[in-house]
C-alpha cells in the first residue's frame, strides 16, 4: 500500500472537514460569507469579524487550497482545535467529531 504523502494528507483532511461541517450544518456553500471588510481581521481565527465557522469555511480550508496549488511553504505548526474547543465549549458532544477531524489536522504539522 502507497503511504500517503503530506500534501495528500493534508488534502484529504481538509475535505473530511467540509465534509463534517456539512453534517453539522455549518458549511453555508458560500451562503454565509462575511463583507470583505471582515477579511482584513488582523486578529487570530479573525474573531474580531467572524465567527469560527465561517473562518473554517472562508479562510482557512481556501487559504491551505491556495498553498498547496501554489506549492508555497506550508505552516510549521497548526493549532486549531483549541480554539474549536473554546468556541464549541459545553457542546463538545455535539461537535465531538469537528474537533477531533482539527486535531487529526493539526498532528499533521507537529514537529516529529
Amino acid at each position: 500500500m502507497k503511504m500517503n504523502t503530506k500534501i495528500e494528507q493534508i488534502e484529504l483532511a481538509l475535505k473530511e472537514i467540509e465534509l463534517v461541517m456539512r453534517k453539522l450544518n455549518i458549511w453555508s456553500d458560500g451562503k454565509n460569507r462575511p463583507d470583505d471588510s471582515a477579511f482584513l481581521s488582523q486578529s487570530p481565527f479573525f474573531l474580531d469579524t467572524m465567527n469560527f465557522e465561517q473562518w473554517l469555511e472562508f479562510v482557512f480550508v481556501p487559504r491551505f487550497y491556495s498553498l498547496i496549488k501554489s506549492d508555497s511553504k506550508l505552516p510549521e505548526n497548526v493549532v486549531i482545535h483549541t480554539y474549536a474547543q473554546e468556541f464549541y465549549r459545553g457542546r463538545w458532544q455535539e461537535y465531538k467529531e469537528l474537533i477531533q477531524i482539527l486535531m487529526k489536522f493539526d498532528k499533521l504539522f507537529a514537529k516529529a
